[in-house]
């Protein structure tokens, strides 16, 4: 979080979480917050989908993000966040898997 926000301050990109209380949101991602608690709120194996569900949508944006820049430090960062969003999607896999065998 640190590293990202020192990213925001070096590029003279606002915050968007400054302000805001866990779970507040302001620029539309409130309703997709809202449901995806609401779904992973249903069962273990629900939360489970949840997590996948979310570092999927990490992937394809991180993916799409890299795609975007050439700034070394922004490509070091996504790619970090990349590489952790594929070890949590394998966690997560590897429980649903469990629950469902």
């Amino acid at each position: 979080m640190d590293t990202v926000l020192n990213l925001h301050v070096k590029y003279g990109v606002p915050d968007p979480a400054a302000g805001k209380a866990v779970g507040e949101f302001t620029d539309g991602f409130q309703p997709l917050y809202d449901w995806l608690i609401s779904w992973g709120d249903d069962s273990l194996f629900d939360a489970f989908l949840v997590g996948q569900y979310i570092e999927e949508m990490d992937i394809d944006d991180l993916v799409q993000a890299m795609a975007e820049t050439d700034k070394a430090d922004l490509d070091t960062v996504y790619g970090n966040l990349l590489n952790g969003s594929y070890n949590h999607l394998d966690a997560f896999n590897a429980h649903i898997a469990s629950l469902t065998q």
